[in-house]
């Protein structure tokens, strides 16, 4: 085999009970919720497939499978009919050159938030915050409800098997029912499969002896290496599961972390850049013999192949960044890791708007993913000549579609391409924002788009002899018109964090509970140890979904403080004065930061359709500040619209 001069390691052949595989990169499930509502495979499906297999991994894992009949956003093979559709997928996996991987599954407690209808679990446990967030308490399955469920795991291995898929992953990890199982906090039975990790491990153990009686493709065992749930799985625990799963027969242990509820470590929020949790993945692969899997954090092919070359690991998964860019490794195998648009860690498209809310799995910075009604860029018939104004996400994508589609674009950037996501990157868990921005000063560079590193204004576009003018310039700071803002020790989120959040103060209140107050706390007191408390006038901290969720988390892990229904009202003295359900509180604090807010930035194309006679179009936070998301979908489909 020819070796790899860009990443050795990565593409080295690999063998797992004697299944070749061609590299080491493992397509992990993500799922696409594009199936039909039987949990039958639709033709989108079977193109997801195409695609995912195209993009260059070894195995390809997609949606996993449910061993039962029950209603969920993902796929099915409970019974012999789903064996001739899901054939399809695994043919369409191997003909795209990739092993074609399944997946099979029962949510167990978590149904409640993929749409599912049956609610079982070891007890009747749910994890708290997500109980007081509307999720269902489980019901506790029977002995003899078990016995069905370890026939029902192995009668789906088998069909699996039968559909052409050459290696079956058995999802005991995340939350899902298996796992439900091996969690001292989920599991409170007091019979044979409760109590003891000899115990709480048997329903597991009797899946993987039914399974290898009935199949003999290689059997993977996913498992979280520790599940940071307080008093559920550690990685004490995982290790001897491992182990256990090694002797009664597995090939190869799959290693996640974290669970689905526990957003902050089972989705990578909120993380430092680069691999999760390296020095537990090392000691469980140093606990066995047969190969191991790693996700979590694996966002570049050079963390990847790092790891490889320490031995934490066998094989390398990725999961969100497969959606980021699903030919991911196709580029690192051609030596194009700075081609590879990157995954931010943000949990919108994928959690937020995806399978939590029943609906596709999207991605945040990949806007054409699994859009198979059209062309990715169609080619217009009619070119125009473009100018667009600002080159945060919005600008940038709408660039870089709209020359691919055969326009000839002027881009205008006064700063530097990518926006505010130079300031947005400061946090240590934000650093992909900042490399979304160099992918984007990078593909810019590498196109036909004119970059102008200038401001444009009206009269530059009105003399450009442009046919069409996208405004994406961004939000403004909303600025308060309140007594004693000038005050010394009164500072702007934002400008707090383009001087990296150093502040000559102990005791600092935020004003404001969105992602930028939220951020600007998180860092004065992880990073710098202040005494931190954050207001909002709102009932509760606005920040949505499940970063909304890791937020609070991780603010209550530094020990912010929360205070709700607090209006500011002046800065007396240097002391914050806030209107509250008590009345007029004054704060003593040292310094307050104000972090009010974005205000929209369309004026711009106001004033250039005074003077020019040009179609104008307003996207991103120009148009009402949001998220990233919206602001790279609403250029791509602007710019395709032209």
């Amino acid at each position: 085999m020819k070796k790899n001069q860009h990443f050795p390691k990565l593409f080295e052949r690999g063998y797992i009970a004697g299944l070749e595989i061609k590299n080491r990169i493992v397509r992990q499930p993500m799922g696409t919720e594009l199936g039909n509502p039987d949990g039958s495979p639709s033709w989108a499906t079977v193109k997801a497939y195409a695609e995912a297999a195209d993009g260059g991994a070894g195995i390809v894992y997609m949606d996993n499978a449910g061993v039962t009949q029950f209603h969920h956003v993902g796929l099915s093979i409970a019974s012999d009919p789903y064996i001739g559709p899901m054939s399809i997928l695994a043919k369409t996996l191997k003909h795209h050159g990739a092993v074609p991987g399944l997946q099979i599954v029962h949510p167990g407690r978590d149904a409640a938030f993929v749409a599912g209808d049956d609610l079982i679990s070891s007890s009747r446990v749910m994890w708290e915050p997500w109980y007081e967030n509307g999720g269902g308490v489980p019901r506790e399955l029977t002995i003899e409800e078990i016995h069905e469920f370890v026939e029902a795991f192995g009668d789906a291995a088998e069909r699996g098997q039968r559909a052409g898929f050459e290696i079956i992953d058995v999802h005991s990890a995340c939350g899902v029912l298996l796992s439900n199982f091996l969690s001292p906090l989920n599991n409170t039975r007091t019979d044979m499969y409760g109590g003891s990790l000899h115990n709480r491990m048997r329903f597991l153990m009797e899946v993987i002896r039914n399974i290898k009686q009935k199949t003999s493709v290689p059997l993977s065992i996913r498992l979280s290496g520790c599940d940071f749930e307080p008093g559920g799985i550690t990685i004490e625990e995982t290790i001897e599961v491992a182990k256990a799963c090694e002797r009664m027969g597995a090939d190869v242990i799959n290693i996640t972390w974290g669970s689905h509820a526990e957003v902050v470590n089972a989705a990578g929020l909120l993380s430092p850049h680069g691999a999760n949790h390296v020095d537990m993945a090392k000691r469980i692969k140093d606990a066995v013999s047969i190969p191991v899997m790693l996700c979590g954090g694996i966002y570049t092919p050079e963390i990847g192949e790092q790891l490889l070359e320490d031995g934490v690991c066998d094989y390398v998964g990725i999961g969100k960044p497969a959606l980021a860019d699903p030919f991911w490794a196709k580029k690192a195998e051609e030596g194009r890791s700075g081609d590879i648009r990157p995954c931010i860690g943000c949990g919108v498209g994928c959690h937020d708007r995806g399978m939590l809310s029943g609906g596709m799995v999207q991605c945040a910075v990949n806007p054409t993913l699994y859009q198979f009604d059209r062309e990715y860029f169609p080619k217009t018939d009619r070119p125009k000549k473009v100018a667009i104004i600002g080159a945060g996400p919005a600008g940038s994508t709408a660039a870089l579609t709209a020359v691919e589609c055969g326009h000839d674009v002027t881009l205008f950037e006064g700063r530097e391409v990518g926006g505010v996501l130079k300031e947005a990157s400061v946090p240590v868990y934000k650093e992909d924002l900042g490399l979304l921005g160099k992918y984007y000063q990078r593909q810019i560079a590498k196109s036909n788009v004119k970059l102008v590193e200038e401001n444009a204004t009206p009269e530059t576009i009105a003399t450009g002899d442009f046919d069409a003018v996208i405004v994406a310039t961004g939000g403004k700071v909303r600025e308060l018109n309140l007594p004693g803002l000038d005050s010394d020790n009164v500072i702007y989120a934002m400008d707090l964090m383009k001087q990296g959040c150093q502040l000559d103060a102990d005791k600092v209140v935020v004003v404001g509970g969105g992602i930028v107050g939220a951020e600007a706390a998180l860092i004065l007191a992880e990073d710098f140890g202040k005494d931190v408390t954050i207001t909002t006038r709102q009932d509760n901290f606005f920040v949505p979904g499940v970063m909304g969720i890791a937020y609070m988390t991780r603010l209550a892990m530094a020990g912010v403080k929360t205070k709700t229904r607090a209006n500011l009202v002046e800065v007396k003295d240097g002391k914050p004065v806030f209107s509250t359900m008590n009345g007029l509180e004054m704060m003593d604090v040292d310094a307050v930061v104000v972090s009010p807010g974005f205000l929209p930035t369309s004026q711009m194309r106001d004033d250039i359709e005074q003077i020019a006679d040009v179609d104008t179009y307003v996207i991103g936070d120009a148009k009402a500040p949001r998220l990233v998301m919206d602001a790279v979908h609403e250029g791509y489909k602007t710019a395709i619209n032209l």
